[in-house]
This record gives structure tokens, sequence and C-alpha cells, in this order.
């Protein structure tokens, strides 16, 4: 049996964002950084959580039909004295070009819904700054069927 489609679709974004040009194969899932701080060797890095999703009934009857609007963010982490911003406006061209090319087939589309505020976290020597990218995730599956992507 297959996962349901939202496991498919994060799936599809981390293979997407992994081998990255900034950020390389520092592509992380439902990774707590309280928990487990991200080490010099793994920045810069992605997080990818999916956040959430409102659905709705598009279709009535025995082939009901559900639309789903799944949230995905990706949180950028970067270590770096000066340059943090031009290095985080990098990753975000890289995350869009990459998100833009996923052709997996679970979802219609993904836009790019907002970009947060830079926050910065002081370390011994340098800051560590992040930002998160968040998209639209548009899917469909039928009301009995969660792992069919439609």
């Amino acid at each position: 049996m297959a996962a349901h489609v939202r496991e498919q679709i994060a799936v599809a974004f981390v293979a997407a964002l992994t081998g990255l040009a900034t950020t390389g194969t520092n592509v992380f899932r439902e990774r707590d950084t309280e928990d487990r701080p991200l080490q010099e060797a793994e920045l810069p890095a992605l997080l990818v959580d999916d956040d959430g999703e409102p659905a709705e009934m598009t279709s009535i009857g025995p082939g009901r039909v559900l639309q789903r609007r799944m949230r995905m963010r990706i949180t950028a982490h970067v270590r770096a004295l000066t340059g943090a911003g031009t290095t985080l406006n990098q990753i975000l061209k890289e995350v869009e070009i990459a998100v833009a090319g996923i052709t997996s087939g679970a979802f219609k589309y993904a836009t790019i819904t907002d970009i947060s505020a830079r926050e910065a976290a002081e370390s011994a020597d340098q800051p560590l700054m992040r930002q998160s990218f968040n998209f639209d995730v548009l899917y469909m599956t039928a009301h009995n069927a969660p792992d069919v992507p439609l």
C-alpha cells in the first residue's frame, strides 16, 4: 500500500531539494533543532516540514473528491559573519527552481506564498541565521483513497 499523498509530497520535496548548490545534502525532515541543533558540518541546511492543510469536498456522490492545500515550510539555516542575507537569497532562488521542477505527479502545483523575516540566533563565534519559505501545495484525492493522487 502506498503512503498517504501528504507523505509522497514531502518525500518529493526532500528529493528535489537534496543536492542544491548551496545546501548540498544537508536537507532534514521533521528535525527539531532545539532537541538536536544543527552541527557545523550540517550548515548551510534546509529543514522541510509539512504544516497543516485545509481540505474541501469538490464533488458529491460515490466519486467524492477532496481538494487539499498542504502547506510546506522550508527553513534555510546559514552561519556567517557577513553575507548571510545574500546566502539566504541564493538558497531561496535554488529552492524555488527545485520546487518548480518537481514532477512527482502527487500534486497539481506548488506556489510560494510567503517568505518569513530573517531570524538570528547568536552563538560563540558566528551568528546562525534562518529564514522560512512557505509553499501552498494543491493536491486531490478520492475521499476513500488518501494514498492515490488524482
